[in-house]
């Protein structure tokens, strides 16, 4: 198994635990300080670990080509990060993720709500996605997708489809990368599915 693949299957791995422990340390929060405590230095082990291979990930990435669907686009967005919201536009846009630039003072793991004007819709109405973001640059930030609604999801894959110069790439991407779940409407990330409900209400999700 190369280097690549076992990095990525342990950041998966890390986030899969991560996730499973907040909801674990969070149930104690009020019953049992010293698990609750407990419960906190383990998270911030596999925190630490985790931003250590996600560093080597993008290293790694930036010496590879993209292998993956994505087209070039300008188009205004805003980034709500709850405690920060900042306006900036989209430079390039892939089924799993853009790029944004501007100027952001946040750090790669940080989870915003992404609002932008849905090509599908001719009312200028906002689609709406959840991400996390992957690499903070000096021109503005690269971002995962990790939720939205099928809606935006079906959206987003006609534009790409419709813009792209191999519409086959696109099919490849999504089986390669296996990253999405779908439920009832929402389609999310394997690695958030815990998070589901929280996610539904980041996105106004009946």
């Amino acid at each position: 198994m190369d280097n690549k693949k076992t990095n990525q299957d342990r950041i998966n791995e890390l986030k899969k635990k991560i996730c499973y422990a907040e909801n674990a340390r969070d149930n104690y929060r009020e019953k049992h300080a010293i698990l609750y405590q407990t419960n906190s230095f383990y998270l911030d082990r596999l925190r630490e670990e985790l931003g250590e291979l996600e560093m080597l990930s993008i290293d790694m990435a930036g010496r590879d080509q993209r292998k993956f669907c994505r087209i070039k686009i300008q188009r205004a967005v805003r980034i709500d990060f709850s405690l920060a919201q900042y306006n900036g536009y989209i430079d390039n846009i892939s089924l799993c993720g853009s790029f944004v630039k501007g100027a952001f003072k946040q750090s790669s793991g940080d989870i915003c709500r992404i609002d932008l004007k849905d090509p599908a819709l001719s009312s200028g109405a906002a689609a709406h996605a959840i991400g996390s973001i992957v690499r903070v640059d000096d021109d503005g930030i690269a971002i995962d997708f990790i939720a939205m609604k099928s809606k935006t999801y079906l959206a987003l894959k006609t534009e790409l489809l419709t813009e792209s110069g191999d519409p086959s790439v696109l099919g490849d991407e999504v089986v390669q990368r296996n990253i999405f779940e779908f439920y009832d409407g929402l389609v999310c990330s394997s690695l958030f599915r815990c998070k589901r409900n929280k996610i539904k209400k980041m996105l106004d999700y009946p």
